[in-house]
């Protein structure tokens, strides 16, 4: 960001973030309104709150991903598709037990992280198109999770909603399917509503240029190949992007707007997640099973297996579960 920051000319200011931003945690809960399980929150939060130092309305990147093809799971979605022609007794029998072995890296990514992510949604229905590898719990798990009864209760499946999107998709190839379930999905339910939140808790505008109507039916309409090609993504963009800023800054592995939140659970988030996901509080909720949620605690703590996404998901639960439907909202600040 310097380096482009530098190149453009532009005023360049940064803040880095610290582990005690657990302290935002009852205030952005607050401010969040819905129980999304997304721990961006936090950096969304604070890059608003240093922008409103300075101004009142900023531009949002945010729709370049799922118009123009950004997100590696469009790449996972292809290579399943020649990983499932691998003879299953190959597939199952050595590729998956070697790769279910190995424990996860304490790095965001890597390749052992990769593989054993790419073996989990692998492992789902392609009816989820790549929103296999945006799932973090398979039926398994999830019968294991809620309890008899709240399993009775459930009665939409929760793939429900991105196989209705999918079908609604027509006949658009794969990518053009993948896209069109994002921008109805994940960056309407998620990315916009999150940023809107984070945002608007400081009280600046954000606005997002990439959803002006004319650009989105444009980035429709824009062939496959200048969206994703082979291990590329955003070629197209990236390449216009290429012409005013340095290539090393374009051509780059892509990084999300996040927090070490696998690592942060184990030290400064542990006394949060064992307050809100205590056995007996679990217990007496009804909805969760406290031997599975133990479980889930005690496998990622030990590093042996990577539940950040699934047990940050509870926690937040937990906490709008508090505020909204247990009456303690007021007690926030």
């Amino acid at each position: 960001s310097r380096e482009v920051a530098d190149h453009l000319g532009l005023d360049h200011v940064t803040e880095v973030i610290q582990p005690h931003v657990v302290d935002l945690f009852d205030t952005l809960m607050f401010h969040l309104d819905d129980p999304i399980g997304d721990f961006s929150i936090f950096p969304t939060f604070l890059v608003s709150r240093l922008a409103r130092e300075h101004v009142t309305v900023v531009l949002s990147g945010d729709g370049a991903d799922e118009l123009f093809g950004g997100y590696e799971t469009y790449i996972a979605d292809a290579m399943a598709r020649r990983y499932g022609a691998i003879p299953a007794v190959v597939r199952k029998g050595m590729i998956e037990p070697v790769v279910n072995r190995l424990r996860p890296r304490a790095a965001k990514k890597g390749l052992i992280n990769k593989g054993k992510r790419f073996i989990e949604g692998a492992a789902l229905s392609p009816e989820l198109g790549h929103c296999r590898w945006r799932k973090f719990l398979d039926r398994e798990t999830t019968n294991a999770l809620f309890t008899p009864d709240a399993l009775r209760d459930l009665k939409t499946p929760a793939d429900a909603h991105i196989v209705s999107l999918f079908e609604r998709a027509g006949d658009r190839t794969n990518l053009g399917k993948s896209l069109y379930v994002d921008v109805k999905s994940y960056l309407s339910d998620n990315i916009l509503t999150k940023v809107d939140r984070m945002s608007m808790a400081v009280s600046l505008e954000a606005r997002v240029p990439y959803l002006d109507k004319d650009l989105v039916e444009l980035a429709f309409r824009v062939p496959d190949k200048l969206k994703v090609h082979k291990s590329n993504t955003k070629v197209m963009l990236k390449r216009i992007a290429a012409r005013h800023v340095p290539a090393s800054c374009v051509y780059r592995q892509k990084e999300g707007f996040s927090i070490p939140i696998k690592n942060w659970l184990a030290t400064q988030f542990r006394p949060l997640m064992d307050e809100l996901l205590d056995v007996t509080r679990i217990r007496n909720a009804g909805l969760f099973d406290p031997r599975t949620v133990e479980l889930l605690k005690q496998q990622h703590l030990s590093g042996h297996a990577n539940h950040s996404h699934v047990l940050w998901s509870l926690i937040v639960f937990e906490a709008w579960q508090d505020k909204w439907l247990n009456g303690t909202a007021g007690q926030r600040i």
